[in-house]
């Protein structure tokens, strides 16, 4: 989101005469775009603002940081600019207006009209901004508001002009897409609409709450041209116990079962989540908990992390956040481990297949090789260099570590049936 959200306040400032530069030093402004999910990168985000104030550069602090901290943040910025109200940076850099704040959800459609003139193969779309969920944990609701949905005319709107200037791929994203819905129509009715009004041929969605997610999606899923087999479904924790002071809404046992009947509705689909751990009521027994719903689901990948609290959320005023930091780490490392022998697993029973992938450039750790995803998202690694945004058929010949490696057998240009 905060991606997106980034490239069309790139996108108003360079209509409006305005050089975006690469470097620190080159610029006269920074635009500091920040995420408060958790404490690193909020710290973070204003480490940056304040070395590049100590470098005598006009600083802007935007986003959920500055939706959090509001005028606080005006001894290290020279603006403070909310979630909903970026496109106010414009007027702020036109006018040479500083020491100001707007962190009001304001409008929500106003600045998703413009239209990106550098894009790329890939691309997001926001369909969705806020929550409505308000898990104990999470400080989402207090930096994005309250849960808004898009008018769906807009949306495909936005994506018949992507599709027009040669995307290959879009993400939608929103906080629960699940629980998208407008004018009548839910999200397994949204998909439809698109999978039959827009071309492009990969289309995925994020993020999935396990409680939303019904039988409906996932059989338009697998009814779909264009909708893509990939489920990002965060657990959070595999307890029950937990799960219910987290404020989630499902069981250990609901989880296992939708995931269960993703992969018995479509085989082909990954499901990818992601984990914490070191919530403040678990114990060794929950943290077994959730090695069982690791153990039982078989991951394709995971984001996994320790519990920060995020004030002001439910959890970090309730519970005394006092675990030791060193069962912490043990626990996240064990996670890892535990998550990792299933993905290997699953990777090695992509092994003699073939995939379409879509590359998306150089191999990091081989100049030799390209980076592709396949159409259930998953990353793999093939040798010799290929343009960005091409499709190509590779047949699995080993995996390295996690990465599947695959050989070239076809480059296309359409990507192929299920």
């Amino acid at each position: 989101m905060n991606v997106y959200d980034s490239e069309l306040l790139r996108n108003m400032l360079e209509e409006s005469g305005f050089m975006s530069v690469n470097s620190l030093e080159d610029a006269d402004i920074v635009i500091v775009n920040t995420c408060a999910v958790r404490q690193k990168p909020e710290e973070r985000g204003i480490r940056y603002a304040k070395e590049a104030k100590r470098r005598g550069k006009k600083v802007i602090i935007m986003g959920c940081v500055a939706q959090k901290r509001k005028e606080k943040l005006l001894d290290v910025a020279d603006a403070v600019v909310g979630t909903r109200e970026f496109h106010r940076i414009v007027d702020i850099l036109k006018e040479w207006k500083f020491g100001v704040l707007y962190t009001d959800f304001g409008s929500l459609t106003s600045y998703f009209l413009w239209r990106r003139k550098n894009v790329s193969f890939s691309e997001f779309v926001t369909i969705q901004i806020g929550c409505d969920n308000f898990c104990s944990y999470c400080i989402v609701p207090y930096t994005r508001g309250r849960e808004v949905s898009r008018p769906v005319d807009d949306i495909i709107s936005e994506l018949t002009y992507l599709e027009s200037r040669g995307v290959k791929e879009v993400t939608l994203l929103g906080q629960n897409v699940n629980s998208f819905f407008y004018d009548g129509i839910d999200f397994a009715d949204f998909l439809k609409v698109i999978d039959k009004k827009v071309e492009i041929p990969r289309i995925y969605f994020t993020t999935s709450h396990p409680r939303d997610i019904s039988l409906k999606v996932i059989r338009t899923v697998k009814n779909s041209k264009h909708i893509m087999p990939w489920f990002h479904l965060p657990l959070q924790a595999g307890s029950t116990k937990v799960l219910m002071d987290m404020g989630r809404g499902y069981t250990k046992e609901e989880y296992i079962e939708i995931a269960g009947k993703i992969r018995e509705i479509i085989p082909e689909a990954t499901i990818t989540t992601d984990i914490m751990v070191g919530f403040p009521t678990e114990t060794e027994a929950d943290f077994e908990e959730t090695l069982d719903v690791v153990k039982k689901v078989k991951f394709d990948h995971a984001y996994m992390f320790i519990y920060s609290p995020r004030y002001p959320s439910k959890s970090a005023i309730v519970y005394k956040n006092n675990i030791p930091e060193e069962v912490k780490g043990r626990r996240l490392r064990c996670l890892i481990e535990e998550v990792n022998i299933y993905i290997k697993e699953r990777r090695e029973l992509m092994l003699g297949k073939e995939y379409e992938i879509l590359i998306e450039g150089p191999s990091k750790k081989s100049r030799d090789y390209s980076k592709g995803k396949t159409q259930g998202n998953l990353t793999c690694i093939v040798p010799g260099i290929f343009e960005p945004g091409t499709f190509l058929r590779v047949k699995i010949k080993e995996i390295i570590g996690l990465t599947p490696v695959g050989e070239p057998l076809q480059v296309i240009s359409y990507p192929i049936s299920f």
